[in-house]
């Protein structure tokens, strides 16, 4: 990371501008490489535990 405080002399205008401008970039930088991008982050999401249980078995018998 470049910052390890957000200086606090700015204004309310001057954060909500960065923050427009850091999303901005984040949406062009992922439009031009999505393909590359999710290819360096499949490990990652790869890695994560599927903790959601089965809410249904799918071996119950219709009711009707």
């Amino acid at each position: 990371m470049f910052f390890k405080d957000i200086p606090d002399y700015w204004s309310p205008q001057q954060a909500l501008a960065i923050y427009e401008l850091l999303g901005d970039l984040q949406e062009r930088i992922w439009d031009r490489y999505e393909l590359q991008l999710l290819a360096l982050l499949r490990p990652d999401l790869e890695g994560l535990d599927d903790d959601q249980p089965d809410l249904f078995d799918l071996n119950d018998e219709i009711p009707f």
